[in-house]
């Protein structure tokens, strides 16, 4: 299956970064409440999700190119 491309502009860009971040942010307040309630493992995978959103919030900022890198992995 071929790979699609996409060339997104700044302001959409901004946009899926911006949303992706606020993901990240709703599952490490998840992870923290996870942990103080004792479950180490659950909240470990929360952080785990929020890093991959935080990945293509970060790809996002940096170009189309590097986004559809993170999108097609």
């Amino acid at each position: 299956m071929q790979e699609r491309t996409y060339s997104y502009s700044e302001a959409a860009r901004a946009e899926i970064a911006a949303m992706f971040d606020g993901y990240a942010d709703g599952l490490l307040e998840v992870a923290d409440q996870l942990e103080a309630d004792g479950y180490e493992i659950a909240a470990e995978i929360q952080r785990e999700g929020a890093a991959m959103n935080r990945e293509v919030a970060d790809a996002a900022r940096e170009s189309s190119e590097r986004l559809d890198e993170v999108f097609n992995g």
